[in-house]
């Protein structure tokens, strides 16, 4: 029996053996690279076979493609027994220099970063016209020392003939180097104004100034013969001229000095620099008048008056001048100076801060029910890193954010930067308010926690079977790796901590719970 089964395989078995030498011999005919792979690929087959034989034939049941972290609000909020608010680090002596006049910057003479003393020039604006004034003021104020010192007889004629020549000297510089930058050349009413009231004011104020100049003229002329004329009869004309000029500017500023004439800060401060000038030699017109008929004006009492005018002219140059020079108030570093040289500034643009870095504080608001439980010396951590002592805290509420300001002092080394946004954690107001049910916002969640869909805000949390649930939220400013919840979140909510790549529905696993 044996033997016929034999027989009966013998040829398959020659088969076999003669296929299995054809393919031993092509296997060997092949590349070594290719030989390599095949056998690489067998023993492989051979190790899966082995290990699917050990573990019964089973197949392991598929996981979830992701796993989580869930930590409560509270947490992640940074938050244990303590409640959490965003403070601002500031110098504790700071300024903010902001420009007194408009121009174009002309010189920048230092730059961020560098320490500088009190009443450094940080930068200048082009003020040729103002140096200008300013030489002049100095020269008429030496003339009036000079004067004094040379006139020693009182002679209330000889006062009241130098008083009518002072006066059309002053008024025609002011009218020349001042008033006509508000004006242009001649049209067939008079000179062009520059500015943009309504078309009766400029025609009217074109009108003016021409009766002015006529005026001018006159007076000019009149000049020569001032010897011969009663000093009287002079200063009731000099008055009547310097009021006519007076009532003519103030009307050029009252148009100029509208929203929309788009008169420049050089013409309206040229402006100002006139009217002052008028009103000065009135009041030096007026005085003479009465000196004259009293008889009893003094030599030295009128040269005295005189150096005082000039003096009060030379002070108002040097004070439009200073207007033009951007100084340091106080000593510091160079936080912010964003002009340069060239740049166009407009009056009251922030140009500069200068703050001492070394000594900075922590402000925070809070609110005013709040305002009772916090008191001067009362410890806070900041940033979990840092301790800090309240200062001050405010009794009134800010006009601007309606809350109660509190001022907090770092203690000890801490790598805070002015200007920076940081968390402070007041325990004692945890404890005081007994850590209500409900976080009323803004609690602050890394921006991790957080997925931003095109529609909504959301954050994740897992239901009985480990599918992600999206919890919609209302979110504010993004302050630094975390971003504001203002809508309303339990503290005790546990939510997903990393929300990138997820998505609603998703089943997850969870790594930790803790």
């Amino acid at each position: 029996m044996a033997m016929s089964i034999f027989a009966r395989i013998r040829p398959h078995l020659k088969s076999i053996s003669t296929r299995s030498k054809a393919l031993w011999k092509r296997y060997r005919s092949l590349p070594r690279w290719q030989q390599a792979g095949i056998a690489v690929l067998l023993i492989a087959l051979l190790i899966g076979g082995v290990a699917f034989a050990r573990s019964g034939g089973s197949v392991a049941e598929p996981t979830p493609g992701r796993t989580v972290t869930l930590q409560s609000v509270r947490e992640l909020s940074g938050g244990g027994s303590s409640v959490n608010l965003i403070g601002t680090v500031r110098s504790v002596t700071e300024a903010a220099i902001l420009a007194q006049t408009g121009g174009t910057v002309r010189s920048v003479r230092t730059s961020l970063g560098k320490s500088v003393p009190a009443g450094f020039i940080l930068a200048e604006l082009e003020n040729a016209s103002e140096r200008a004034v300013v030489l002049q003021a100095e020269g008429a104020y030496e003339a009036a020392v000079a004067a004094r010192s040379a006139q020693s007889l009182p002679d209330t004629e000889i006062t009241a003939r130098n008083v009518y020549r002072s006066a059309y000297s002053t008024l025609d510089t002011a009218l020349q180097l001042q008033v006509d930058t508000l004006y242009g050349g001649p049209t067939a009413v008079g000179p062009d104004l520059l500015l943009y009231p309504n078309r009766d004011t400029a025609v009217r104020l074109s009108r003016e100034r021409a009766r002015i100049q006529d005026l001018m003229e006159s007076w000019e002329a009149s000049l020569a013969s001032v010897d011969t004329r009663q000093p009287q009869a002079l200063l009731t004309e000099a008055e009547t001229n310097t009021r006519s000029i007076e009532s003519f500017l103030n009307e050029l500023a009252a148009a100029a000095n509208q929203h929309n004439s788009r008169a420049t800060s050089e013409q309206l401060s040229a402006l100002a620099t006139a009217r002052s000038n008028v009103a000065g030699v009135l009041s030096t017109i007026v005085s003479a008048k009465g000196s004259y008929r009293s008889g009893s004006t003094s030599a030295t009492a009128s040269a005295d008056a005189s150096v005082k005018q000039a003096l009060g002219s030379l002070r108002a140059a040097q004070a439009n001048l200073e207007r033009t020079v951007v100084r340091a108030p106080i000593g510091g570093q160079v936080n912010f100076l964003p002009i340069r040289v060239g740049d166009y500034v407009t009056a009251f643009t922030h140009v500069a801060t200068i703050a001492q870095n070394g000594a900075l504080e922590i402000v925070v608001y809070v609110s005013e029910n709040d305002r009772d439980l916090l008191a001067a010396g009362s410890s806070v951590v900041v940033e979990t890193d840092y301790g800090g002592v309240i200062t001050s805290v405010s009794p009134a509420l800010d006009p601007v954010t309606k809350q109660i300001e509190v001022r907090v002092a770092v203690t000890g080394a801490s790598d805070l930067v002015n200007g920076q946004s940081v968390r402070v954690s007041f325990p004692d107001l945890a404890a005081e308010t007994n850590e209500l049910a409900q976080i009323e916002g803004p609690i602050l969640l890394p921006l991790s926690s957080v997925k931003l869909r095109a529609g909504d805000r959301i954050v994740y949390t897992l239901d009985e079977d480990n599918r992600l649930v999206a919890n919609a939220v209302t979110v504010g400013e993004v302050r630094g790796d975390r971003i504001e919840i203002v809508s309303p979140l339990s503290p005790e909510l546990r939510i997903v901590r990393d929300a990138r790549g997820l998505s609603e529905g998703e089943q997850v696993g969870v790594v930790s719970t803790n």
